[in-house]
């Protein structure tokens, strides 16, 4: 096993991030994804012009929250297994009432069927202890017709050069420094998201109905919930 692999299973152990990690988060990771994450809620507010949205695994809120901001309209709910995370994410959200957040499993998430009308999740999957669990989670809680836009880490993005400084000059300096190392630390590689994940979703409700592409520092998974 290669030293990369061994800290990589060592950080996926722990499902919820425990209350010091949440304040370092905060602090430190939280502020280099804001333009990437900037970009993704731009991306939302532009399809969705109403409805009721659901983070997975919100952290301390920033990305439910600029939606929130950017679309009264629209109801966002964020949920977060770290008690410490739903905590900061509530400071943050003082005085954005549509953007509510929760503490909770997305193995078991606490919404009715049918009644989100998109799914998205950036960062967290590869913490998820039972990602067939999850998936189907997100199945019942969507409404007919509708996506799961799944984001996380993929070390590949940054092997190109050309990809490379496209990061840098879209996103900054950390970014393009610590994204290397992040994304060999956490997230899937190429192949484990055509073998691992895809496995996973063949297993659930998804099956077939789902696409992975590559876009910017992530592989951006969309499952549709096909009548």
């Amino acid at each position: 096993m290669s030293v990369t692999r061994f800290i990589k299973n060592v950080l996926r152990k722990p499902e919820a991030i425990p209350a010091p990690g949440a304040i370092i988060y905060n602090a430190t990771v939280a502020i280099v994804l804001r333009k990437p994450e900037t970009k993704i809620a731009n991306d939302i507010v532009a399809k969705m012009g109403k409805g009721t949205i659901l983070d997975l695994g919100s952290g301390t809120g920033y990305l439910a929250i600029e939606i929130a901001r950017r679309s009264p309209s629209l109801q966002v709910y964020g949920i977060d297994l770290s008690r410490q995370m739903v905590k900061i994410a509530r400071r943050h959200a003082q005085g954005v009432d549509n953007a509510r957040f929760v503490f909770g499993n997305a193995a078991q998430l606490p919404f009715k069927d049918n009644s989100i009308d998109l799914v998205i999740s950036t960062g967290a999957s590869h913490h998820w202890k039972t990602p067939r669990l999850v998936f189907d989670e997100c199945y019942r809680v969507l409404k007919t017709g509708q996506e799961a836009w799944i984001y996380d880490w993929c070390p590949e993005v940054f092997h190109n050069p050309t990809d490379r400084r496209k990061v840098n000059e879209e996103y900054g300096f950390f970014v393009g420094r610590l994204g290397p190392i992040v994304s060999a630390l956490h997230g899937f590689t190429k192949e484990e998201y055509q073998t691992e994940i895809k496995g996973h979703l063949e297993q659930t409700a998804f099956k077939g109905n789902y696409q992975m592409t590559l876009t910017d520092i992530w592989v951006k998974i969309t499952l549709k919930k096909h009548p």
